[in-house]
């Protein structure tokens, strides 16, 4: 069973205005850096127990982790979306990296694409290519959803079988339905704003033995939506070129 949980996009914009006319627009500020990384391979007995990210306050620490799993948390990435050299997938690391004074969580994406770039040399692309994929669609029942009527900041939470959410684009559900079905989705329902749901689906035995129905009916039953299998034009991003060996700490 497929489960790599797609992450959300964290985008930010701001204008402003004066007289009537927009100012012009303030001088972009640089991303944010980590203070000083540690990078080393990581031990090979390491990979089966300390896998991950873990944040404390003022580090984050990245155990026995491929670079294949970097780049897809540093540009929200999905695997199916990622094209480079083998060895990103199979070789690991042990990062510990210290992050500025008053730095969030949000921001740490943006710390770690600087960090992929100044230590392993990442140079890349983004390409459209058509890949076998699932559209999202509205089923012929018709939408079995109501836009949120609150606006508290949107989130998602997702289980063994369940998801529950609150002010969720379909976009940003067909995006992590890739986390439980066997290739990319996209969303061609064509249906804007942001709605609170949840759903069950049997995720292995015990679920099926309860009644519960296989994600793509539940889709259909629950949320008025269907998994149909298209081509369709997918984001890539291409590594052109990654140093396997970090520069030095």
């Amino acid at each position: 069973m497929w489960k790599r949980i797609a992450l959300a996009n964290l985008i930010s914009m701001a204008c402003c205005a004066a007289f009537g006319q927009s100012a012009p627009a303030a001088p972009a500020e640089p991303p944010p850096e980590f203070e000083v990384a540690t990078v080393k391979p990581a031990h090979p007995e390491g990979f089966s127990y300390s896998m991950g990210v873990q944040f404390d306050p003022g580090l984050v620490r990245m155990n026995s982790t491929s670079l294949e799993n970097c780049i897809e948390w540093a540009y929200k990435l999905n695997s199916y979306q990622l094209s480079g050299p083998d060895w990103m997938k199979s070789d690991h690391y042990d990062i510990t990296a210290k992050m500025p004074a008053g730095a969030t969580q949000e921001q740490f994406p943006a710390m770690l694409q600087k960090l992929l770039e100044q230590r392993f040399q990442l140079k890349s692309h983004r390409e459209s290519k058509v890949l076998p994929a699932y559209a999202l669609v509205v089923a012929s029942g018709g939408l079995k959803m109501h836009p949120s009527k609150t606006r508290q900041g949107g989130t998602t939470q997702w289980g063994i079988g369940h998801v529950e959410a609150h002010e969720t684009p379909l976009s940003s559900l067909a995006a992590s339905l890739y986390g439980w079905v066997d290739r990319p989705v996209v969303d061609e329902t064509g249906v804007p704003g942001v709605f609170d749901f949840t759903l069950d689906w049997a995720e292995d035995e015990e679920h099926e033995a309860a009644g519960l129905p296989s994600i793509r009916v539940a889709l259909e039953e629950k949320l008025g939506l269907k998994l149909e299998p298209r081509k369709l034009p997918v984001d890539t991003f291409v590594i052109d070129h990654l140093e396997k060996k970090p520069s030095e700490n």
